[in-house]
C-alpha cells in the first residue's frame, strides 16, 4: 500500500510545483510584460535554478501560454456554471445576464494580473498564441449566442435576431468592459454599471 500511495502523491507534487511556477510567472509578465522577462527572472522569485524549471515547462512561450490557458479556464468555468436554457422568462434572462457579467468582471478583479495579461502581454506574442486569443473570443461568441438563441426560442427575444453576429458584438462589448474595470478606481461600481448595462441591452435592445 506504501508504494500504490507514493505513486499516486507524486502527480499531486508536481502540480504544486506547476502551480508555484505559474504564479511567479504571472507577477512577472504583470509586472515587466512577457518581452522583458526572463526566465532567469521567474526562477529567482522561487530560489530555483534554470535546471528546475525546464523540468515543468520547455520554455518562456511555453508557460506564458500555460498562464494564458488558466485564464481561460476561470473565464470559461463561469459561462459553464449558469446554463442557456436555464431561464423561461425575460426577467429570469435579465437577472442571469446580470449575474453572468459580474461574475466574469469578478475573475478579473479578483486577480488584477489576468487583464493586462490576457488583453496587452498576449498580443502579437507569437502566431501560436494569436490563434489561441482567436479561438478564446470565437468560444465566448459562440457561448454567449447560445443565450440568445434561447430567449429568442423561449419568445422573450426578437425573432429576427441574427443572433451569430450579435453574440460577437456583445463579445467585443464585454472585452471593452473588463479593459474599464480593470482602470477604474472603483472596479466594484464599475461592474455593476457594466453587467447592467450589457443586460439591458440585450433585454431591451433586442426584446
Amino acid at each position: 500500500m506504501q508504494g500504490k500511495s507514493s505513486k499516486t502523491a507524486q502527480p499531486d507534487k508536481t502540480e504544486q510545483k506547476r502551480a508555484e511556477i505559474l504564479a511567479a510567472a504571472m507577477d512577472a509578465f504583470a509586472e515587466n510584460g512577457y518581452h522583458a522577462t526572463k526566465i532567469s527572472d521567474i526562477a529567482q522569485r522561487l530560489g530555483m535554478g534554470h535546471g528546475t524549471f525546464y523540468r515543468y515547462f520547455e520554455n518562456k512561450l511555453d508557460i506564458f501560454i500555460s498562464v494564458i490557458d488558466l485564464i481561460i479556464g476561470k473565464v470559461a468555468s463561469i459561462v459553464e456554471s449558469d446554463y442557456p436554457t436555464a431561464t423561461n422568462s425575460a426577467e429570469e434572462y435579465h437577472q442571469q445576464i446580470i449575474r453572468l457579467g459580474e461574475r466574469i468582471f469578478e475573475v478579473f478583479r479578483e486577480d488584477m494580473r489576468f487583464g493586462p495579461i490576457l488583453f496587452y502581454e498576449a498580443l502579437g506574442v507569437d502566431p501560436a498564441l494569436n490563434a489561441r486569443m482567436e479561438a478564446l473570443l470565437d468560444a465566448i461568441a459562440q457561448a454567449t449566442e447560445l443565450y440568445f438563441i434561447n430567449g429568442v426560442k423561449k419568445g422573450f427575444l426578437r425573432q429576427d435576431l441574427d443572433t451569430l453576429i450579435l453574440s460577437k458584438a456583445i463579445t467585443g462589448v464585454l472585452v471593452a468592459g473588463v479593459r474599464d474595470v480593470m482602470a477604474a478606481s472603483d472596479p466594484e461600481a464599475v461592474t455593476k454599471r457594466w453587467s447592467r448595462t450589457i443586460a439591458g441591452l440585450m433585454i431591451n435592445g433586442m426584446g
